[in-house]
Order: structure tokens, then sequence, then C-alpha cells
């Protein structure tokens, strides 16, 4: 008895919690990369993390979900039959498309709002008991939660804010069944933008009788996120200008945002302006000089992106077109590859059937008998085969090969002459934008000397009058000390041309920033394009040889038999 609960003791031993780290991510992407030959090249170079786009570490006991910032450009994760019971730590992966995080014991929906690029999401067989936080994923097109514990209907609207979402699954859940409201009806009507449900397809009828049985719950939902719509849609457009101003260089100096910005956190300029309306009035006048530099930068920004996206669009298409070009020529090889290796290979499947039938009829005889000789014409054969195979896999590895260098050299010349083309550009973008800031600058010096004239006669005419316990508290020393008033508008100046000069060298810096990032984007695309480019070359003709080969390895069924046949047939691995 001892010894069975031994045994089963050690069949059934708790396995290590798992650790995602690098030995572990390493350990998996090698497990999961490239076979073969194209897998040896592959595992030459060091395995860069941040060049990973796919990975999966399922069944490794992992509790926790951490260290994955290290796959910056993940695009599928699977953490699928683990132990993880939060979801965290995955903020980081902005380019995430695909999350399985399956069979796990997950009790609550969280932590996904950043994931904005995420298509599909799974969450079956886990622990929830409510949806919740899902409505930020806007470009979800497949969820399933099902055999989860979700026992209300709360939640699931804020699924019509996806609209994109086309496959729903929550069988297996504790709303899925009440019989008296089929859920299939629900979410038919629920979600006008779903296909799918359960995988199956909705039909325009289940539409129909989900929205007569709940109608009244319909009415209140759209009652309700009628103001959201609104709401959202004002986010949305505010979003996606910001982001068109700045990807345009100019955010912020569409209206009065960076003459505003001078006077924050100010309190020199300040004290000088509290003395009223005559210096109010000469801010005003400044502030509508500002807004039309400010005005010239957004306008020169806006037409200078429209160009350079002129420019990159006229390059993509080159370089598509270069590279078409180049995918028929080696499609034509390829096909005469093909040809060939389709043409041989069953010429050489009949010679080896011979051959074994030959060496099945005759005894263990020297080489120089009658059957041995009957063989030599059919060795002869397989030697022109070999022949005619080696020289189309060698003329095709050699041009399919010529073809993609020819290609990398042209995209690299390509990419150079792009570089400087955009760099003037943005140069160009630059000296306009700055001839701006120096106007801006003068318009500053003008503004403070013109405020201190302002302010000065304020003082003196206070004091002359017998007002002076009207002057504003920050300027009474001002009375005592001529140079006060010079000191504060001198401060308000140092300050105010710091925020100029900060949003000068901001606008110089992100331009110049893109330039080197777009252009060294483009280098190692292309390095890595051509590095996918020429394994693949590498692994399609390395396969095809692999089963050339094969068909000579039986040639006799007896191992002496063939040693004696093979040593006429002089088939190298070239």
């Amino acid at each position: 008895m001892s010894k069975k609960l031994a045994t089963e003791s050690c069949v059934h031993k708790e396995q290590e919690p798992g650790v995602i780290s690098n030995e572990m991510l390493t350990k998996a992407i090698i497990e999961q990369g490239h076979k073969g030959e194209a897998g040896r090249l592959a595992r030459m170079d060091e395995i860069q993390l941040e060049s990973i786009t796919v990975i999966r570490l399922e069944f490794q006991n992992i509790l926790k979900i951490d260290h994955l910032w290290v796959l910056k450009n993940l695009e599928i994760l699977s953490l699928a039959f683990n132990k993880i019971d939060k979801i965290e730590n995955l903020h980081r992966l902005t380019k995430l498309k695909e999350l399985n995080l399956s069979f796990n014991f997950l009790e609550q929906v969280e932590n996904l709002d950043q994931l904005v690029q995420l298509r599909t999401l799974s969450l079956f067989g886990n622990r929830i008991k409510k949806l919740e936080n899902l409505d930020r994923l806007e470009k979800l097109v497949i969820f399933s939660a099902g055999k989860n514990k979700i026992k209300s209907l709360e939640g699931l609207e804020r699924l019509r804010f996806l609209k994109d979402l086309r496959s729903l699954n929550l069988a297996e859940n504790p709303i899925a069944e009440d019989e008296n409201k089929p859920l299939r009806l629900y979410v038919a009507c629920l979600l006008p933008h779903l296909k799918y449900y359960q995988y199956v397809l909705i039909k325009s009828e289940e539409r129909e009788s989900g929205k007569e049985m709940f109608t009244r719950e319909l009415q209140d939902i759209l009652e309700n996120e009628k103001f959201e719509i609104i709401e959202r849609e004002r986010i949305a457009k505010e979003k996606a200008d910001e982001v068109y101003l700045s990807k345009s260089f100019v955010e912020h100096l569409n209206g009065h945002q960076l003459f505003e910005s001078l006077f924050i956190e100010d309190p020199d300029g300040e004290a000088l302006l509290a003395i009223g309306e005559d210096a109010l009035e000469l801010r005003n006048e400044y502030l509508t000089e500002a807004y039309t530099f400010t005005q010239q930068i957004y306008k020169i920004g806006l037409e200078q992106y429209e160009r350079r996206q002129k420019e990159i669009q006229l390059y993509n298409r080159c370089i598509e077109m270069e590279r078409k070009k180049a995918q028929k020529l080696g499609q034509d090889i390829i096909n005469r590859f093909l040809e060939v290796y389709n043409r041989v290979c069953p010429g050489v499947k009949q010679i080896v059937i011979k051959l074994g039938k030959n060496s099945l009829q005759r005894s263990d005889s020297p080489l120089t008998s009658p059957s041995a000789h009957s063989m030599q014409p059919l060795l002869d054969e397989l030697d022109l085969a070999k022949d005619e195979f080696n020289s189309i896999f060698e003329d095709s590895w050699h041009t399919l090969m010529s073809i993609e260098m020819q290609l990398f050299e042209r995209t690299e010349e390509g990419n150079s002459n792009f570089e400087n083309t955009i760099k003037e550009m943005t140069n160009e973008f630059i000296e306009l934008s700055q001839a701006q800031f120096v106007l801006m600058r003068e318009a500053e010096i003008n503004f403070s000397d013109a405020l201190i004239g302002i302010v000065q006669q304020f003082v003196t005419f206070k004091a002359a009058s017998g007002h002076a316990k009207d002057i504003p508290r920050g300027l009474q020393e001002s009375l005592d000390d001529k140079d006060v008033i010079s000191n504060l508008a001198a401060g308000m100046r140092d300050h105010h041309m710091q925020v100029i000069d900060a949003r000068e060298d901001k606008l110089i810096n992100r331009t110049r920033n893109w330039v080197r990032e777009l252009c060294d984007g483009l280098q190692k695309s292309e390095i890595k394009r051509n590095r996918a480019k020429v394994l693949e070359i590498t692994y399609f003709l390395d396969h095809h040889r692999q089963l050339f080969y094969a068909l000579f390895e039986d040639v006799v069924p007896v191992k002496e038999e063939k040693k004696r046949l093979f040593s006429k047939v002089h088939f190298t691995d070239e």
C-alpha cells in the first residue's frame, strides 16, 4: 500500500511554478522557430527578443504575467493552460493583435486598455464573473469568454462600442442557461455588427426575434448610451486631430496654447500685469501678434506634412514595384526548377523500382555478372538524372540569390535617395518654422520693453498723485528702487524666452528624430526582409534537394548490394 502511494506521489508530483524569464522566452522561441536548414541558419544569429512577433508559453505552470516587456514588438501571445489569476503587466505590448489567456484562474477582466491593436481575445475557461473593461478595445474582432462564471447580462451592452466585433462566444456560462431569455437572441439584437455567435452565423430571423423579445431592454440601452456616443465621437475627433497635428510636429500651435503657456508659473509677469487695463491691453496686442506667428508655423507644418506623405507614398510605390518585378523573376525561376524536378523525380522512382527488382532476382553475384551488367544502364540513367537535378539546383540557387541581391542593392540605393530627399524637406520645414520663432522672440522683446514703460508711468503717476497705496504689492519696492520694474521685466522675458526656445527645440528634435527613426526603420526592415528571403530560398531548395536525395536511399533493399551499386554513383551533398 505504501509503495502504491509513493508511486502515485511521484507520478503526480506538483510541477514547479513557471517564471517568465529570458531563459524561458529564448527556449520557447527556439522550439517554435524554423526547423531544418532554415532553423540552423536562424540559430547562427543571436536571438533578438525585440524582433519576436509570436510566442506561445502554454503548459508552463506560470503563476504571474511578467517580463514580457522585452518583447516590445510582440503581435501574438498565448499564455493558455497556466495558473495565472490576474491580467497584468501587458500595457507595454501595444502592438499585440492576438491574446490567448484561456484555461487559467482569472476572475476579472482588467488592465487591457492599452492594447488598442488587439483583434482576437480568448478568455475561455476561467473564473470570470462579469464582462467589464472591454469597451476600449475598438479593433477587437473575435472575443471568447465561454466556460466562465458570468451570471449577469450587465456589461454585455458595452460591447456595442466595439464596431469591429464579428465573433462572440459566451457558451457554458450561467447567463447562457436561462431558456426564457435565450442569450443567442439577446446578443443577435444587441450587437447589430456581430456576425457569429458560438461560431455559428447569426440569421436575420434571430435578430428580429431578439428585438421582439428584448424590446424594453434595448430601448433602455439606447437611451442610456445616447450621450456617451456623442462624447465618444468628440473625444475620437480630438484624438484624431491631435495625432494629425503631432505627425505634423505642430501640436498645440493651432490656437493660443503657446502664448498662454508663456504666463504659466510666471510670477514676474503676473506682478507687472497687475497694474490693470493698460497692461492687459498690451498683452492682448502681443497675443494677436503671437497668434499670427503660431498660425504660420501651424500652416507650414500641415503643408510640409502633406508633402512628406506624398514623398513617402512615391517611395513605397517604387519599392513595391521593384519587389513585384523581383518576385515575378523569382517565380519564373521557381517554376522552371519545379518543372525539371517534377519531370526528373518520377523517372528516378521508376529506375529505383527496376533496380530493386533486379537485385531481388539475382543471387549475391559479383559485379561482373550478367545481371550486374544489365543494371549498368540504369545506373547511368541515375547519373544523368542526378547531373540534371544538380545543374538546375545550382542554377536556380545562384539566380535567385542574384535577383535578391540586386533587389537589396536597389532598395538600399532607393533608401539613400529617399533619406536625402526627406532630410531636405524637414530641414526646409525647420528653417521656415525657425523664422517664425525668431519673429515671436522679437515680439516678446517689444512687449517686455513696452510693458516696462507702461508700468513705470503707472507707478510714477500713482506716487505723484498720492495714491501709492494703489500700487500692487509686487511693485511697491519700485518706489525705492527704480531697477525693480526692469528686473521683473527681465525675469518675465527670460521665462518667456525659455518657453519659446523649448517649443522650438521640441519641434526641431521631434522632426529630426522622426527622420532618423524612419530611415533607420526602412534600413532595418529591408535587412530583415532580405534575411527572410534568403532563408526562404535556402529552405525551399534544400527541402526539394532532400526529397530528391531520399529517392536514392532504397535503390536496393540489401545493404551490401546498395553499397556496391552506389560505389558507382558518386552523389555528393553539394
